[in-house]
């Protein structure tokens, strides 16, 4: 009896050591998410904040529209519709993971102001002020993609050429959502600096974390079906990029220090659609238009155009 007890504990006492850690990796709710303007003190935004505050006060300054969808699994979902030129191409923008628009945006917001462009830049679930609190790194976001290019159908019409645009996580959830029935207006993928696949990024924080890989990402995996109810590896950008017939625009900073430059080349390598490559040289992670906006602009607009 003494054994089955100690048997017991030590199982209950896994299964919240599995919890707690899906929560570290997974758990987004409305209390942790900061405002707009406390932008991290971080490697990646300490040299760009002041860029990023005036873009952000511009953002704020501009006329927009609040608007919603919902989910397939039934999550309202948030973003702001930026109005622009009749005619001009729309472009629908996703951040990266526990980032937000008003981050990692920045360079999608100036250019489609200076050029008229409408655009949408969407709150992600568990970001902001969609609903969630669950973050799938892609698996779910995907889905998410899919119904906001559906959503612009029903406000543009068919004739509007859309573009989607994405950051890390949200460049990842592009990619993925590549092959998925899009609508056929949908003429073109711009991502910078996205990962190559959900497991693939989180082994690379593990790593980095100088923790085992293996076993713990074991342990995430099995967390995220346990407690998330999705499957990490149900889909990669990798495998997406194999299958995508969409032209895909890909951007990576050289001194990537979250995603590495090699998974951006891997993936830019993979892709089997039309296809470009931008390298900003000097870049970290999701800061390639703040660090060279020239370069970024340029290349945007003439993959774009040539669509």
């Amino acid at each position: 009896m003494k054994v089955l007890a100690v048997l017991g504990v030590l199982f209950l006492l896994g299964i919240l050591f599995l919890y707690v850690l899906f929560r570290i990796v997974f758990y987004h709710p409305f209390r942790l998410r900061p405002a707009v303007r406390q932008i991290p003190d971080s490697n990646l935004y300490r040299a760009h904040q002041d860029k990023m505050l005036r873009n952000i006060e511009d953002m704020e300054e501009a006329s927009f529209e609040e608007v919603n969808i919902f989910s397939m699994d039934g999550l309202r979902l948030y973003g702001k519709l930026y109005p622009g030129k009749e005619g001009a191409p729309l472009v629908i923008f996703f951040h990266g993971f526990h980032g937000m628009a008003g981050w990692d945006g920045y360079g999608m917001f100036k250019l489609c102001q200076a050029n008229a462009y409408p655009l949408l830049m969407v709150d992600e679930r568990a970001h902001g002020k969609s609903e969630g609190n669950v973050i799938t790194f892609g698996i779910k976001e995907r889905y998410d993609c899919k119904l906001w290019t559906e959503y612009a159908v029903e406000r543009f019409g068919q004739n509007t050429d859309i573009f989607l645009a994405g950051v890390s996580m949200g460049a990842a959830s592009v990619m993925m959502a590549s092959t998925l029935e899009l609508p056929v207006s949908v003429k073109g993928i711009i991502e910078d600096c996205g990962y190559s696949g959900p497991m693939d990024i989180i082994a690379e924080t593990v790593k980095a974390m100088k923790l085992p890989v293996k076993p713990v990402c074991q342990l995430i995996k099995m967390g995220a079906r346990m407690f998330g109810h999705f499957d990490l590896q149900a889909d990669t950008a990798l495998a997406s990029v194999q299958r995508a017939t969409i032209p895909i625009l890909f951007i990576h900073g050289k001194q990537d220090s979250i995603v590495p430059y090699s998974m951006g080349v891997e993936l830019y390598e993979a892709c089997k659609s039309p296809k470009e490559w931008v390298l900003i040289e000097d870049a970290d992670h999701a800061n390639s238009a703040m660090t060279d906006y020239e370069t970024y602009e340029k290349e945007v607009l003439k993959f774009m155009k040539n669509l």
